[in-house]
């Protein structure tokens, strides 16, 4: 893919160091987005500049995907771009929306979903795009908003690159949510009313892997391990992902019911409606905040991917997965009728697991979405 593009700087949040300083022991903020992005960025033979060395490579060598280099700033690149993890300093880069700059500006928007959300707020029109994850088609969107995704990073498919064949792993769906302070209400009705009729053709297996402490872990694990897990902010998690592996499905339902009005879900009265909708176990048509590493991570690793249906759902990606080929897609008010086809069709599972994963790998690798951005920019 040619590209007029050939510098993009990223600006990314510098990891807090602790304990003896080493790189394990630090604290990071996870900027998957701009990992993504840069990745596949850098597959295509783009230079990539920092305000920081960020995202380190190997354990091994002093090397990392955005780099730092004091005689690089953004005016000598194309693009610049930061993520939303990047706000919690508060504030945009100094000088960002100059008036004589030559570059594109980018916001990578991959946040939870909440009042005052970043995408909406006046002074992010100034950008000349933001990607944001988490659409819904039957909501508004300021016109610079543009679809975005969590993807998959080499991190993950490094993990998942070998997967067993399907008739070899356990026959159970994997239900192993972790958050529980602020459940998401998708959640709640699925384990409410959907796990019950599931589990009568497909047993549950809800044993949760904890996650690594670098600091506790440190004598038992790899250094490149302890690396991920660190620089991950404590997403990576190897016995994870072998679990995936040995496992036939997985339930990655997320996601909070809103009202179908107002269309701009960023206003005060979506929100208070939200609130009651939560506060009254309700359901609607209508999601938000339904994306995750854990929906990536099922469908690379072969574990058939349990959602709801994305289309009926107005849920909103650059390529869209097909229910039932990629994925088993519950309709909520028909919930019987996707177990039902599970024990019509025994053959079903084995045939999502390698389509769901090549679907994925094909789509949402990061050189792919990489090739989605550029061609997003360059056409508009």
């Amino acid at each position: 893919m040619n590209s007029p593009f050939s510098k993009v700087f990223f600006y990314c949040y510098p990891p807090k160091q602790r304990g003896d300083g080493s790189y394990h022991k630090a604290y990071h903020y996870y900027q998957h987005a701009s990992v993504v992005l840069g990745e596949g960025l850098k597959e295509l033979g783009i230079e990539l500049y920092s305000n920081v060395n960020y995202w380190k490579l190997s354990p091994n060598q002093d090397e990392y995907l955005f780099q730092h280099d004091p005689a690089v700033t953004p005016d000598d690149c194309d693009i610049v771009v930061f993520d939303n993890i990047y706000m919690l300093s508060g504030t945009f880069p100094e000088n960002l929306f100059h008036p004589n700059r030559k570059y594109l500006t980018v916001f990578l928007d991959i946040s939870d979903e909440n009042p005052g959300h970043l995408s909406f707020r006046p002074e992010f029109r100034q950008f000349d795009f933001i990607f944001k994850a988490h659409r819904n088609q039957r909501s508004w969107y300021p016109s610079n908003v543009h679809p975005w995704m969590f993807g998959l990073s080499h991190r993950m498919l490094r993990e998942l690159e070998i997967v067993p064949e399907f008739h070899s792993r356990k026959q159970h769906l994997l239900v192993n949510f972790r958050h529980s302070q602020h459940p998401h209400t998708l959640r709640q009705f699925i384990r409410k009313h959907y796990l019950p009729k599931i589990q009568t053709a497909f047993p549950l297996d809800s044993s949760v892997d904890q996650p690594i402490d670098p600091l506790v872990d440190e004598a038992s694990l790899d250094h490149y391990t302890l690396m991920q897990s660190a620089q991950s902010s404590g997403r990576h998690f190897p016995a994870y992902y072998q679990r995936l592996k040995q496992s036939a499905a997985c339930a990655c339902f997320g996601g909070f019911f809103i009202s179908q009005l107002p269309q701009n879900q960023s206003t005060t009265i979506s929100h208070n409606l939200r609130r009651i909708i939560t506060k009254l176990g309700l359901k609607t048509n209508r999601i938000i905040q339904w994306d995750s590493w854990r929906w990536w991570e099922s469908l690379a690793a072969g574990c058939v991917a349990f959602h709801v249906d994305f289309e009926k759902y107005g849920f909103h990606l650059p390529v869209m997965p097909e229910n039932g080929v990629h994925y088993i897609g519950v309709d909520l008010d028909n919930m019987q009728a996707s177990v039902d086809r599970i024990l019509a069709e025994p053959e079903l599972l084995a045939k999502i697991s390698i389509s769901g994963r090549q679907w994925a790998l094909e789509n949402y690798s990061p050189i792919t979405i990489a090739q989605y951005f550029l061609k997003t920019i360059s056409d508009n």
